[in-house]
């Protein structure tokens, strides 16, 4: 009996062995089976070397191809099957290249360009590629025109009362610390006593009118400490704790208006500094002293159609030989300007251009328009162009182009018109010898060549006369270097002339008023419209309507473009 249940249990064991190995046979013919189904579904769709023959192409494109976009968003690209970027190549959006988003077969750009009028995506041929890098996508071009928001002044400043505030300083205390786009704020005419420092990025200042909307104060910096005679000026000084204190200001305040952040602009508005002004004509003083109205210490910093004015130090271009300010190489621009003053009333390093701009001197004898003070490696410095030298009939052959304060200074004038006589030896001495003072092509009143043979060719540095070795006279070519593009617009594309020429806005038209609405054409590129009654500011809108009191006055309207520019 044992035996038998024995045989019995090596029967059965014998039947489960020879199941297993069915099985074992029946799952490694499926997988073979399933094997040669995959090559064979490779081999009908892969070319001989197992890739994708099939062409890259382009199946959508959101927004589609000349349609209108916002300032910022995304364009998506989905093509026929996966890509990639190829290595070394470039994908530019309005010429600068820029990092694309890759999901399997689509292809994402987001952008951001709050200044911009259009959108250019390039993608070059070859630039996307399968993901083998076999088939390449043909490339593409797509420009899209950018639809521009509708929008009011940020902050409209009127010493009336019908802005949002009476003082400048409220309207830059409410901006952004950091924006990305201009910070629009409209002053309406008047005369604020204010001194500002500006340490937020992208302030646009734009006044009503430059006679008319002033930003003045009676200081100045000269500093004492204690020991000696009291210097001219101390009573007015911002570095005289009891002056400053019933004045509002403090040590900082070391000119009317302080840049200190990059991308500032100014149109419309007088800066003076009562201290140095004028008496008849502003209302000043006319003391003698440092009493700048305008200091600068940043980069992209502009001004169109402004005046500055003082008697000594009226504005000075001051950075820092470190890179903590981005140093040496600052950009200043400015256009269509009225720069006044006495003595070094143009002063400091960095570089600036000044173009089409009026120097008006205000003295009897030693009217010193440049001082600089430029450092080792300064690209441009301190380049006029296409100026006027004016000023009172006493500053006539008693008025220089500059005098070398510090450092290496430059100085160039090109294109000179001058109304008042340039002293022959057209420079002064002062601390060092320039590293490069030159002209090119100045001329007097009626358009005639200015003798330049009697020009000073040695500066005393203490006590030594040093020869000057270079030409104080600039050839034709080199004078063809000293342009906008090549100072101003720099390696970024930076270019505030645009603000107010090929962007500006032609005058409204059609100005009606029936009942109490007055009405006119709208402009497709003007952002907000401002009215005025009278030449007194009365509001702002983004309609091309406005409700007014309709009692009689003379009702003007101007269109804003997006940096704020105001129409003729």
């Amino acid at each position: 009996m044992i035996r038998a249940g024995i045989n019995e249990k090596k029967a059965q064991m014998k039947s489960v062995n020879k199941k297993c190995s069915m099985k074992k046979i029946s799952i490694f013919t499926n997988m073979f089976f399933c094997l040669m189904c995959s090559l064979l579904i490779m081999s009908c769709k892969d070319d001989e070397n197992g890739t994708d023959s099939s062409a890259l192409t382009l199946l959508s494109c959101t927004p589609g191809q000349g349609e209108n976009v916002s300032t910022e968003g995304t364009i998506e690209l989905t093509f026929s099957k996966s890509v990639r970027q190829a290595p070394d190549t470039e994908i530019t959006l309005n010429g600068s290249a820029i990092r694309v988003i890759i999901t399997d077969n689509v292809v994402r750009v987001h952008y951001s360009e709050p200044l911009a009028d259009h959108l250019t995506l390039d993608i070059p041929s070859g630039a996307l590629t399968d993901m083998d890098g076999v088939q390449k996508y043909e490339g593409l071009n797509l420009i899209y025109e950018i639809k521009l928001e509708k929008r009011l002044f940020d902050a409209v400043v009127d010493c009336n009362g019908n802005g949002d505030y009476t003082t400048i300083t409220e309207a830059i205390e409410k901006a952004p610390s950091s924006s990305e786009q201009p910070y629009l704020i409209f002053v309406a005419n008047g005369a604020y006593d204010e001194a500002l420092i500006i340490t937020k990025p992208y302030i646009h200042l734009i006044g009503q009118d430059v006679e008319k909307t002033k930003i003045q104060k009676l200081m100045c910096r000269v500093k004492w400490d204690g020991s000696g005679s009291q210097p001219v000026g101390w009573d007015y000084s911002s570095q005289n704790s009891a002056f400053a204190q019933a004045n509002g200001l403090t040590s900082s305040n070391e000119a009317v208006v302080l840049v200190k952040s990059n991308d500032f602009h100014a149109e419309n508005i007088s800066f003076i500094n009562l201290y140095g002004a004028r008496t008849a004509e502003y209302g000043g003083m006319f003391g003698d002293g440092q009493a700048d109205a305008l200091m600068t210490r940043a980069d992209r910093i502009s001004f169109y159609n402004c005046k500055a004015v003082s008697f000594q130090d009226t504005w000075w271009v001051r950075n820092n030989e470190s890179d903590n300010w981005k140093g040496l190489n600052n950009r200043n621009y400015a256009d269509n300007c009225w720069i006044e003053g006495k003595t070094d009333y143009l002063y400091g390093n960095g570089n600036l251009l000044v173009e089409n701009s009026t120097f008006y001197n205000v003295y009897s004898s030693g009217n010193v328009m440049t001082a600089g003070s430029h450092y080792e490696g300064t690209t441009w410095g301190h380049i006029m162009r296409d100026c006027i030298v004016d000023g009172v009939p006493e500053a006539n052959d008693n008025t220089y182009f500059g005098r070398p304060w510090q450092n290496k200074p430059i100085a160039i004038w090109i294109n000179t018109t001058c109304k008042v006589k340039i002293a022959d030896a057209g420079y002064m001495d002062m601390s060092v010898s320039p590293y490069l003072y030159a002209e090119y092509n100045t001329v007097d009143a009626n358009g005639n060549a200015v003798d330049t043979s009697k020009r000073k060719n040695s500066f005393t540095v203490g006590g030594v006369s040093v020869p000057y070795e270079k030409s104080l006279v600039l050839t034709e070519t080199e004078a063809a270097n000293y342009t906008y593009d090549n100072v101003v617009k720099g390696d970024d594309g930076w270019d505030p002339k645009s603000y107010y020429t090929t962007e500006k806005l032609p005058a409204v038209e059609n100005v009606s008023i029936y009942g109490t609405t007055l009405s006119w054409d709208g402009q497709n590129k003007a952002i907000c419209y401002l009215v005025f009654e009278d030449g007194v500011y009365v509001g702002q809108t983004t309609e091309t309507s406005y409700e007014v009191n309709a009692n009689g006055g003379t009702y003007t309207v101007k269109s804003v473009n997006k940096y704020g520019c105001l129409s003729d």
